[in-house]
Protein backbone atom coordinates (compact mmCIF):
# COMPACT_ATOMS: atom_id res chain seq x y z
CA UNK A 1 0.00 0.00 0.00
CA UNK A 2 2.98 2.42 0.21
CA UNK A 3 2.96 2.25 -3.61
CA UNK A 4 0.03 3.75 -3.70
CA UNK A 5 0.79 6.49 -1.13
CA UNK A 6 3.76 7.27 -2.52
CA UNK A 7 2.26 7.38 -6.18
CA UNK A 8 -0.91 9.32 -5.77
CA UNK A 9 -1.43 11.67 -2.07
CA UNK A 10 -4.87 10.02 -0.53
CA UNK A 11 -5.76 12.45 2.32
CA UNK A 12 -7.15 9.96 5.33
CA UNK A 13 -10.40 12.24 5.54
CA UNK A 14 -11.07 10.93 2.01
CA UNK A 15 -10.71 7.40 2.84
CA UNK A 16 -12.59 7.51 5.88
CA UNK A 17 -15.66 9.08 3.94
CA UNK A 18 -15.60 6.32 1.35
CA UNK A 19 -15.72 4.06 3.64
CA UNK A 20 -18.44 5.99 5.46
CA UNK A 21 -20.69 6.54 2.88
CA UNK A 22 -20.14 2.63 1.35
CA UNK A 23 -21.75 1.38 5.57
CA UNK A 24 -25.13 1.73 3.75
CA UNK A 25 -24.69 -0.23 0.56
CA UNK A 26 -23.05 -3.14 2.46
CA UNK A 27 -26.01 -3.08 4.96
CA UNK A 28 -28.40 -3.39 2.03
CA UNK A 29 -26.27 -6.19 0.46
CA UNK A 30 -25.84 -8.29 4.05
CA UNK A 31 -29.83 -8.02 4.28
CA UNK A 32 -30.05 -9.07 0.50
CA UNK A 33 -27.74 -12.14 0.37
CA UNK A 34 -27.94 -13.21 3.90
CA UNK A 35 -31.44 -14.02 4.90
CA UNK A 36 -30.45 -17.25 5.59
CA UNK A 37 -28.54 -16.19 8.22
CA UNK A 38 -31.37 -14.05 9.79
CA UNK A 39 -33.89 -16.91 9.26
CA UNK A 40 -31.60 -19.91 10.76
CA UNK A 41 -32.25 -17.57 13.94
CA UNK A 42 -28.95 -16.90 15.68
CA UNK A 43 -29.72 -12.88 15.44
CA UNK A 44 -32.89 -13.99 17.28
CA UNK A 45 -30.42 -16.39 19.54
CA UNK A 46 -28.62 -12.59 20.71
CA UNK A 47 -31.57 -10.64 20.72
CA UNK A 48 -34.54 -12.61 22.14
CA UNK A 49 -37.23 -11.80 23.81
CA UNK A 50 -39.69 -14.08 26.10
CA UNK A 51 -42.35 -15.74 24.09
CA UNK A 52 -45.83 -16.08 26.34
CA UNK A 53 -47.52 -18.63 26.89
CA UNK A 54 -50.16 -18.01 24.74
CA UNK A 55 -47.91 -17.44 21.78
CA UNK A 56 -46.04 -20.97 22.50
CA UNK A 57 -50.25 -22.55 22.28
CA UNK A 58 -50.59 -20.88 19.53
CA UNK A 59 -46.90 -22.29 18.22
CA UNK A 60 -47.79 -25.93 19.08
CA UNK A 61 -51.33 -25.76 17.65
CA UNK A 62 -49.66 -24.19 14.31
CA UNK A 63 -47.42 -27.42 13.96
CA UNK A 64 -50.38 -29.81 15.14
CA UNK A 65 -52.30 -28.28 12.18
CA UNK A 66 -49.58 -28.47 9.82
CA UNK A 67 -48.86 -32.01 9.96
CA UNK A 68 -52.49 -33.30 10.29
CA UNK A 69 -53.84 -35.22 7.62
CA UNK A 70 -54.33 -33.89 3.68
CA UNK A 71 -57.88 -35.28 3.95
CA UNK A 72 -59.37 -33.95 7.02
CA UNK A 73 -61.15 -30.92 7.05
CA UNK A 74 -58.03 -27.70 7.25
CA UNK A 75 -58.25 -25.15 10.23
CA UNK A 76 -57.03 -21.68 10.71
CA UNK A 77 -55.69 -20.74 14.11
CA UNK A 78 -55.76 -17.00 15.40
CA UNK A 79 -55.13 -15.84 18.71
CA UNK A 80 -55.80 -19.50 20.37
CA UNK A 81 -59.04 -20.10 18.25
CA UNK A 82 -59.99 -22.32 16.19
CA UNK A 83 -61.80 -22.13 12.78
CA UNK A 84 -62.62 -25.40 10.66
CA UNK A 85 -62.55 -24.28 6.85
CA UNK A 86 -64.03 -26.90 4.67
CA UNK A 87 -61.41 -28.02 2.09
CA UNK A 88 -62.91 -27.17 -1.63
CA UNK A 89 -63.17 -29.47 -4.00
CA UNK A 90 -62.58 -29.05 -7.47
CA UNK A 91 -64.61 -28.27 -10.24
CA UNK A 92 -64.17 -31.03 -12.83
CA UNK A 93 -65.43 -29.44 -16.63
CA UNK A 94 -68.02 -31.56 -18.04
CA UNK A 95 -66.68 -32.46 -20.81
CA UNK A 96 -63.57 -34.37 -19.07
CA UNK A 97 -65.81 -35.83 -16.74
CA UNK A 98 -67.70 -37.27 -19.12
CA UNK A 99 -64.07 -37.89 -21.34
CA UNK A 100 -63.58 -39.99 -17.48
CA UNK A 101 -66.83 -41.69 -17.08
CA UNK A 102 -65.84 -43.12 -20.79
CA UNK A 103 -62.67 -43.87 -19.76
CA UNK A 104 -64.03 -46.14 -16.59
CA UNK A 105 -66.42 -47.91 -18.38
CA UNK A 106 -63.51 -48.58 -21.42
CA UNK A 107 -60.99 -50.20 -18.40
CA UNK A 108 -64.03 -52.23 -16.52
CA UNK A 109 -65.27 -53.40 -19.48
CA UNK A 110 -61.46 -55.02 -20.21
CA UNK A 111 -62.19 -56.43 -17.10
CA UNK A 112 -58.78 -58.64 -15.85
CA UNK A 113 -56.70 -57.99 -19.11
CA UNK A 114 -56.25 -54.60 -19.22
CA UNK A 115 -56.25 -52.06 -21.77
CA UNK A 116 -53.65 -50.05 -23.66
CA UNK A 117 -54.10 -46.68 -23.92
CA UNK A 118 -53.92 -46.47 -27.85
CA UNK A 119 -56.86 -49.07 -27.88
CA UNK A 120 -59.35 -46.88 -25.43
CA UNK A 121 -58.73 -44.07 -27.88
CA UNK A 122 -59.13 -46.03 -30.68
CA UNK A 123 -62.80 -47.92 -29.62
CA UNK A 124 -64.35 -44.77 -27.96
CA UNK A 125 -63.05 -42.50 -30.36
CA UNK A 126 -61.19 -39.81 -27.64
CA UNK A 127 -58.81 -38.04 -28.10
CA UNK A 128 -55.29 -39.80 -27.26
CA UNK A 129 -54.29 -36.51 -25.19
CA UNK A 130 -57.60 -36.89 -23.30
CA UNK A 131 -57.57 -40.48 -22.93
CA UNK A 132 -54.31 -40.26 -20.83
CA UNK A 133 -55.44 -37.24 -18.58
CA UNK A 134 -58.48 -38.93 -17.89
CA UNK A 135 -56.27 -42.39 -17.09
CA UNK A 136 -53.68 -39.93 -14.89
CA UNK A 137 -57.04 -38.64 -13.14
CA UNK A 138 -58.08 -42.20 -12.80
CA UNK A 139 -54.52 -43.16 -11.68
CA UNK A 140 -54.39 -40.26 -9.06
CA UNK A 141 -57.62 -41.10 -7.41
CA UNK A 142 -56.54 -44.93 -7.37
CA UNK A 143 -59.78 -45.94 -9.54
CA UNK A 144 -57.02 -47.28 -11.86
CA UNK A 145 -53.70 -48.28 -11.71
CA UNK A 146 -50.95 -48.83 -14.69
CA UNK A 147 -48.81 -51.27 -15.56
CA UNK A 148 -45.65 -51.50 -17.73
CA UNK A 149 -45.37 -54.51 -19.94
CA UNK A 150 -43.59 -55.55 -23.13
CA UNK A 151 -46.09 -53.86 -25.37
CA UNK A 152 -46.91 -50.88 -23.41
CA UNK A 153 -48.08 -49.65 -19.94
CA UNK A 154 -51.35 -51.17 -19.80
CA UNK A 155 -54.28 -49.90 -17.48
CA UNK A 156 -56.22 -52.11 -14.75
CA UNK A 157 -59.55 -51.40 -12.73
CA UNK A 158 -59.08 -51.26 -8.96
CA UNK A 159 -61.02 -52.94 -6.70
CA UNK A 160 -62.22 -48.90 -5.71
CA UNK A 161 -62.80 -48.61 -9.54
CA UNK A 162 -65.34 -51.29 -9.82
CA UNK A 163 -66.71 -50.26 -6.73
CA UNK A 164 -67.63 -46.97 -7.98
CA UNK A 165 -68.41 -48.57 -11.44
CA UNK A 166 -70.83 -50.91 -9.87
CA UNK A 167 -72.67 -47.68 -7.70
CA UNK A 168 -72.99 -45.69 -10.67
CA UNK A 169 -73.98 -48.60 -12.82
CA UNK A 170 -71.53 -48.10 -15.56
CA UNK A 171 -71.01 -51.36 -15.67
Amino acid sequence: MSFLFDTIEIPFWFIVFVFASATPLWIKWYKKFHKKFIVTGLLNKIFRRARSTAEMKIDVLKKATDHWNDNSELTEISEGKVKKIKSVKKKIDPEKKQNIQIVLKALADAGEIGVLPKSISDKMSIDSLETSNALTYLVEKEYAEMLNGTSGSKYYLTDQGRRYCINKKLV
